[in-house]
């Protein structure tokens, strides 16, 4: 349907409503299109622009997420709230769509839900990039940037300099209501020796009547908290981590209270979100949290105790002068263990003792393999210590980077490192192989990648990564550089993170935009268990879209798949809650985006206890060997059987919420346009629908943009 035939012949009520909007629709586009040029000349001439006007109707373009008119969007940055207005800043790249020529884009919202996106706030120059950061509302005017009569909303970026992208901590400061900016002339305000330090969120902390920081030392995997009062003048007070997942930096940290609910408590909490790139729990880019209390000076997490492997027979921990009995081929690993990085190498972390193979010897574009001499599996598991590139033998990747279990010569086990240099615990099952021959080889095949290695073990007991052990804000592949918004109203959390992952977010096939905000989420904590939870809902104000009436489905029984059907039965946007009783199945959900051999299926596994989301056969999964996947999050129902799910579809992305939000999953997904059926599904027995309620969500595009 092109922008002016919105109606659907199955509902004809909406005619009404659609004719009182096509006006609007024109005079919106209009304006895109002026605003498209205006942006395109502030630019430098040589970069002019010959992206499409973006019409709002692409194909995968969402219609109730907030996503840019065009061009390179990721971190969201400086949510805040001031003056009846939301602000959403964001990472941006205004001369084109993929990641650089960092800025600071800038949309405002009176409602949480419609959108109207403005001129680039802070922009990129010579000297630096505008990196992640925060806004706050300075109303006692401690900066002295403004006035108490006229409060200041100040930034705090990390400036990355050019050419050398070392971070330090910048301001900047708006007097009328964050139309214009001003950077502030003593920048920075705060450097440090370790170039990897950035994402400052600020907060006020009225105990100590001080600016709070938390920043992220991203490759040491510590957040540092600063004091200050007044937003120039910062006091290093604490340290927090390495903790929780460490494969990948640390990033972006969030530092809020949250009182405890539930069982009459009256007790308040500190959330500290740190995300992580790569090494996340679904693979690339995640964000992990930790509960834990803050007195104005420092983070304590609480249940957060050292890891100890599972004892076990060493085969091999790399502590000679050579490999002894290992074969080489190649020049990737050397002649003996490594101690330390290769010239321009990030530092290593997590190797035990000193040494551990390193096939970076003398760069990236070494390769070879490394194999040991035959032994007996004599265990149920074989665990090792990895990092190093992402590079699992797959097609369509730049090689390969990995180590391998060999039984009669064929490779039977497969892994590769994170994606950076602090090795972590992976394992292998090897019951069904007890007894039998094998070698482990290790690999690398990749002119751009390498692997590290170190302390390979048979055990009893499976050995756990970080990201196992960690706890997750999002348990998706999409979901990273969570913040809060600042400044709202009742001291209500507001949780947006970018929709995207890193490793792969430069190949998702959108245009002339590429990536998407997540809907505000509501939070809060709760004792489940004994366990302090984190709960996640999408914020109310999004219900305001729903379409009436709601297609219903009460007390149905499934066994196999059932498409639902009738009028209100489909849709590409859709907020869907649905209770299921698991009865007898081993599996059952619903699948969405359903049609031409393609489906996104949102379900809940039995046996294994876990809430899915299957996106193997979901639409385009082609641009990126690592796309197609299967996101799970640990789950267990109650004595009851009974599953609740709320589910925001829209176009290219889903976001599902399970029992009231104590588990999110974020996926992105690329169907082709007829793909818009839903189906109820059970597996291996039958299940029952209690209750599904659906409905079809209105465009957040086409109301009048907010012009003041």
């Amino acid at each position: 349907m092109d922008a002016t035939s919105l109606v659907d012949p199955r509902f004809p009520w909406e005619e009404e409503r659609v004719q009182k909007r096509r006006l609007r629709i024109r005079a919106v586009l209009a304006g895109l299109l002026a605003s498209a040029v205006v942006v395109v000349a502030a630019g430098p001439a040589a970069a002019q622009s010959t992206v499409p006007t973006p019409t709002y109707q692409e194909l995968y373009r969402p219609q109730f997420h907030f996503t840019p008119g065009q061009n390179w969007m990721n971190d969201p940055n400086g949510l805040v709230y001031y003056q009846g207005e939301y602000h959403m800043f964001y990472q941006y790249n205004p001369l084109g769509h993929v990641w650089g020529n960092m800025s600071w884009g800038h949309a405002i919202s009176r409602d949480l839900v419609h959108w109207t996106e403005l001129p680039v706030a802070i922009r990129f120059d010579e000297q630096a990039h505008i990196w992640s950061g925060s806004v706050v509302v300075d109303k006692d005017n401690t900066s002295g940037f403004g006035s108490r009569e006229n409060p200041p909303m100040v930034a705090i970026y990390s400036a990355a300099e050019q050419p050398s992208y070392a971070q330090s901590q910048a301001l900047a400061y708006s007097l009328d209501r964050g139309r214009t900016w001003t950077k502030y002339a003593g920048n920075p305000v705060l450097d440090h020796p370790d170039p990897d330090f950035r994402d400052p969120k600020v907060f006020w902390y009225e105990p100590t009547q001080r600016w709070i920081m938390p920043l992220a030392l991203s490759i040491q995997r510590k957040i540092q908290f600063y004091s200050s009062p007044n937003l120039k003048d910062w006091t290093l007070e604490s340290e927090f981590g390495p903790e929780g997942a460490i494969a990948g930096v640390y990033e972006v940290p969030n530092l809020i209270p949250l009182p405890v609910q539930g069982n009459g408590s009256t007790e308040t909490k500190w959330l500290l979100i740190v995300n992580i790139n790569p090494g996340a729990r679904a693979g690339g880019s995640g964000a992990q949290f930790f509960i834990g209390d803050f007195d104005g000076h420092r983070f304590q997490a609480q249940n957060v105790e050292p890891y100890t492997p599972p004892n076990g027979v060493v085969l091999a921990n790399f502590e000679g002068t050579d490999y002894g009995a290992w074969s080489i081929t190649g020049t990737a690993f050397g002649t003996g263990p490594a101690h330390g990085p290769t010239p321009g190498q990030r530092p290593i972390a997590g190797f035990q003792g000193g040494g551990f193979v390193n096939s970076r010897q003398p760069n990236d574009a070494a390769q070879g393999t490394l194999t040991s001499p035959a032994f007996q599996i004599t265990h149920d598991f074989i665990n090792f210590l990895v990092a190093g590139s992402d590079l699992p033998n797959l097609a369509g990747l730049p090689g390969e980077a990995t180590i391998n279990l060999l039984v009669d010569g064929q490779v039977v086990r497969s892994a590769s490192g994170f994606g950076d240099e602090w090795l972590d615990w992976k394992s292998w099952d090897v019951s069904d192989l007890v007894g039998r021959s094998a070698r482990i080889q290790i690999v690398d095949r990749a002119a751009t990648g390498h692997i590290l290695v170190d302390q390979i073990t048979q055990a009893d007991e499976a050995a756990t990564a970080s990201n196992e052990r960690a706890r997750w804000v999002d348990w998706g592949r999409d979901f990273y550089a969570s913040i809060t918004f600042e400044n709202v109203p009742n001291d209500r959390q507001l949780l947006v993170g970018w929709i995207n992952n890193w490793q792969y977010g430069d190949k998702i096939p959108t245009s002339p935009w590429r990536s998407i905000q997540s809907e505000p989420r509501d939070l809060s904590l709760r004792k489940i268990g004994g366990q302090d939870e984190l709960i996640q809902k999408p914020a109310p104000e999004l219900r305001k879209l729903r379409t009436p009436p709601d297609y219903t489905v009460r007390d149905r029984t499934i066994t196999g798949a059932r498409s639902l059907l009738g009028a209100g039965s489909r849709g590409r946007a859709l907020d869907i809650e649905a209770t299921f009783d698991s009865a007898s199945a081993d599996r059952f959900g619903l699948k969405v985006l359903v049609g031409n051999g393609q489906e996104t299926v949102i379900g809940y596994d039995t046996t294994a206890q876990e809430l899915y989301v299957d996106r193997t056969r979901s639409g385009d999964v082609s641009f990126h060997p690592q796309f197609a996947s299967v996101s799970r999050a640990p789950l267990r129902l109650p004595r009851s059987g009974s599953l609740k799910l709320r589910v925001l579809v829209d176009h290219s992305v889903v976001e599902v919420f399970a029992d009231q939000g104590q588990r999110v999953i974020t996926d992105q997904v690329f169907p082709s346009a007829p793909s818009d059926r839903v189906e109820l599904f059970a597996q291996r027995g039958r299940a029952t629908v209690r209750t599904l309620k659906m409905w079809r969500m209105e465009s957040i595009w086409w109301p009048d943009p907010i012009t003041d």
